[in-house]
């Protein structure tokens, strides 16, 4: 009878902790994360800040460390997620536009990440995401925050021929169709290049001006802004179907809840850095709804001609 006793007592605690899908019930997983930017810049504070309420409100199933780009080069962290080096990753598409470029139609979205999640935006761009980038994309961060032309002296009749522009692959070709000189160059070096005068002006969003101290030497910002920030929140794909149900569910639904609470950070934030760029005396110029139309309607070409299938589809998701 004893024997008999500790056989049910066994398969009680048995169907307890594997419940009726068979699946051990999971301690808490640690994972990996790597952020593009430091925890104090504009685009890399809501990441840290989203998971330590990750960590909070998923104690006991998931837990995230991060590191910046001091311990992994911003460039190289897209290819770390996909190889299963890191566990997640906070990253514009532009960093592995190479690999997705697809994922890079979001920054021309008309409806923010609420919306994309309930009219099949999300599934497409995860799919992306999955097949190109072996990871799940649970959700991204700058919905709303545009981009602009910034430039040490002023340009005429919204043209900048001639200007040396700091740019990015998002807005390149629109730069150098409004007559700028276009060069690469990473964040950290554009001080340097306004203070020497290798540039004339730069390309950037509201936000960060000031963080980097380029309000020194720039005097004005042309809009109306255009595009949309893009911070990608990815996990690897074989990390993901690792984990449980319950640990999935809850990041999911910290997604979710970032989605939901972004617009009042970015709210506070507009205000905050308009204020500061007012404070520095850089004058803003209205070029017209027609200048940022030019910017989309020549990126939706550029992404269009690389990938027609991905792109148009995601086109009509993504602006209706």
């Amino acid at each position: 009878m004893k024997i008999k006793s500790m056989a049910i007592a066994a398969a009680t605690f048995a169907v307890v902790t594997t419940g009726a899908s068979g699946i051990s019930a999971a301690a808490e997983i640690k994972l990996k994360a790597a952020s593009f930017l430091p925890a104090r810049a504009s685009f890399g504070a809501p990441f840290y800040k989203w998971v330590k309420e990750v960590n909070k409100q998923c104690a006991g199933k998931v837990n995230i460390t991060v590191v910046g780009p001091s311990a992994i080069k911003a460039f190289e962290q897209p290819n770390a997620l996909k190889q299963g080096v890191i566990d997640m990753l906070s990253g514009p598409p532009a960093y592995y536009k190479g690999i997705a470029i697809a994922a890079e139609t979001a920054v021309l979205a008309k409806i923010d990440p609420v919306e994309q999640r309930k009219n099949g935006a999300w599934a497409y761009l995860n799919r992306v995401h999955n097949e190109k980038m072996n990871a799940q994309y649970l959700t991204h961060i700058g919905y709303g925050v545009s981009f602009y032309i910034y430039t040490k002296k002023p340009g005429k009749d919204g043209r900048f021929d001639g200007f040396r522009m700091r740019t990015a692959p998002i807005y390149d070709t629109f730069f150098k169709g409004l007559g700028a000189i276009t060069t690469k160059m990473p964040p950290p070096a554009v001080y340097t290049a306004l203070e020497r005068g290798t540039v004339d002006g730069y390309g950037w969003p509201l936000w960060g001006v000031t963080d980097f101290g380029w309000d020194k030497y720039t005097k004005y910002r042309y809009g109306p802004g255009f595009f949309n920030v893009v911070v990608n929140i990815l996990v690897n794909l074989d990390k993901w179907k690792a984990m449980s149900n319950d640990q999935r569910a809850c990041l999911t639904d910290m997604a979710k809840w970032l989605e939901g609470v972004f617009p009042s950070w970015r709210k506070a934030e507009n205000a905050r850095y308009t204020a500061e760029q007012n404070k520095a005396k850089i004058k803003y110029i209205d070029l017209g709804a027609a200048h940022a139309k030019k910017a989309e309607s020549l990126y939706w070409a550029e992404l269009t001609k690389a990938n027609p299938g991905d792109v148009n589809a995601l086109r009509k998701l993504l602006t209706k």
